[in-house]
């Protein structure tokens, strides 16, 4: 299986540089696990209900929201925040 391109856009690219380095780390290694299979992760990926199109990676308290365009093969990253504030900035 190809592997997908994980595309971050301005805002979660902002928040991605701030976090601490051990926070970098977890998300460094969800955009690997979702350049290999952004659809299916027991426990850390579900598709967000409301949201048509929209996906959630779930990693320590973080979450990144995402879209998948699966011709282009490429996942674009529409948010990365803390579980609260997540889904109140969508």
């Amino acid at each position: 299986m190809n592997k997908f391109q994980v595309i971050i856009q301005k805002q979660p690219a902002k928040y991605y540089q701030k976090v601490p380095s051990n926070v970098a780390k977890l998300l460094e290694k969800a955009f690997r696990q979702l350049e290999e299979n952004p659809f299916y992760l027991p426990g850390k990926i579900k598709r967000l209900k409301g949201m048509e199109g929209k996906w959630r990676y779930n990693t320590d308290g973080i979450r990144i929201v995402y879209e998948i365009n699966v011709a282009d093969k490429k996942v674009g990253v529409l948010a990365i925040l803390p579980r609260g504030d997540v889904y109140k900035k969508l």
